[in-house]
């Protein structure tokens, strides 16, 4: 089997954006999809620093997004004051507001509130509508106002104005009084118990584990295309239309189903075979096969959720992940919580890939089937700029480019008959 370099440009780039060169053959991976498996984990190093640069220092504050509900007391429309009667006076309004004070000093109360789930924003704003209640003698309940008048003459403690406060606090916040079913429904810390129809299938789990270019989706793929029913979920809507077209091309009806679009192949039915981005999966659909591509991803800080869950709720009876083998040790942790095995089979790379002695030094030395990596856009635009004076034909990939132009550029550059020979591009073309 022959060999390939791995160049580099040197001199023609400043030190912070240096650009990188690749020979054509290295990009023309395994079949059946063209880039889909080009350092997978390279560009998967530069997602996880994007992320860790930008961080947000504000806590956010649950509570806060709660607000008070009013609560409308029956006014006394007989204009007799029960509690009045009962204790044979009228009360002062300030012996009320100095009680409703040392009630509210108290540590106790704080104490006794927190465990209630009552934070010190709701115990302030609870506080204030509670006085304001209070002092309203004629709309408090009469077995209230004999306890003012208890503590008032201090027959009482002013602790046993608890029980009603924490009743207004229910009344103002009336999700404390289905606070356990909503903590129970909040409660993401058990995914393994999240899917159960998932559970009653005696899956099968093949963990097809090799770096770039090594045959290992090639292999996956085999199985979707000779299963009955299956599904196809990647990282990116450019592999997910790629292993769409070849199922179609082969005369395997395959639909397609990203964030952007939906294609029913089989006029406008769903069909035995779908394509899809991985947060497009659906866990409530019987398939006999189901690949799950980039595996590795599941560590990812923003979108590992989506594999996480492809992993543990699709129902299918047979499941090939690929990946990266430093990825086996967390999947095999994750299938021992729900008592599944995985089958790991290893590939190892089908081209030697060796780095070039030498550097290139001027963009005038590149060869056909180079491919010039830039790690920014500007220095893209100017590599296309100095590649198009020196008369050289190249195609173009970047991240913002739409799906279907990156295929159309991806296959451009694969031709062996069409005169663009050289390829620049972003280091998007890691994940393309």
């Amino acid at each position: 089997m022959s060999s390939y370099s791995f160049r580099t440009v040197n001199s023609i780039l400043s030190s912070a954006n240096k650009t990188t060169c690749f020979n054509r053959h290295l990009i023309n991976l395994e079949k059946p999809c063209f880039l889909s498996r080009s350092s997978s984990s390279y560009k998967l190093k530069f997602i996880t620093n994007q992320v860790r640069t930008k961080t947000d220092n504000k806590k956010n504050d649950l509570s806060t997004s709660i607000q008070p509900q009013t609560v409308i007391s029956s006014s006394n429309t007989t204009g007799v004051n029960v509690g009045q009667d009962i204790v044979g006076k009228r009360l002062s309004t300030s012996d009320i507001n100095r009680v409703i004070n040392q009630f509210y000093q108290r540590k106790s109360i704080r104490k006794g509130c927190l465990d209630h789930s009552i934070d010190e924003r709701m115990l302030r704003i609870g506080f204030n509508g509670f006085r304001n209640y209070c002092l309203e003698l004629n709309k408090i309940s009469p077995e209230l106002y004999v306890v003012f008048n208890d503590i008032i003459e201090n027959k009482l403690h002013v602790d046993e104005l608890f029980s009603y406060f924490i009743k207004y606090c229910k009344e103002i916040f009336p999700h404390l009084n289905c606070l356990e079913e909503l903590k129970k429904i909040s409660d993401f810390t058990s995914p393994i118990h999240w899917y159960p129809e998932a559970r009653k299938i005696k899956r099968r789990i093949i963990f097809h584990s090799g770096p770039t270019n090594s045959g290992k989706t090639y292999n996956a793929l085999k199985a979707f295309l000779n299963a009955k029913t299956a599904v196809y979920c990647g990282p990116l809507k450019l592999l997910a239309v790629e292993v769409f077209n070849k199922s179609n091309s082969e005369g395997i009806t395959c639909d397609l189903v990203t964030g952007e679009e939906k294609i029913f192949s089989n006029k406008g039915e769903p069909s035995d075979h779908l394509s899809c981005t991985v947060e497009m999966i659906s866990t409530q659909t019987e398939y006999d096969v189901a690949v799950i591509d980039e595996i590795q991803m599941i560590r990812d800080p923003q979108r590992g959720f989506a594999w996480t869950r492809a992993l543990l709720g699709l129902q299918a009876k047979e499941i090939h992940i690929c990946g990266e083998s430093a990825a086996i040790n967390i999947i095999q942790e994750v299938l021992n919580s729900i008592d599944e095995k995985v089958e790991v089979m290893n590939y190892s790379r089908l081209s030697p890939l060796k780095v070039c002695p030498t550097a290139i030094e001027n963009l005038a030395n590149v060869e056909d089937g180079d491919c010039i990596v830039c790690f920014n856009k500007a220095k893209l635009f100017n590599v296309c700029l100095e590649l198009e004076r020196l008369g050289k034909q190249f195609a173009v990939i970047y991240g913002s480019l739409p799906p279907s132009t990156k295929l159309k550029q991806a296959k451009k550059f694969n031709d062996p008959n069409d005169p663009c020979k050289i390829l620049v591009a972003t280091d998007a073309i890691g994940m393309a």
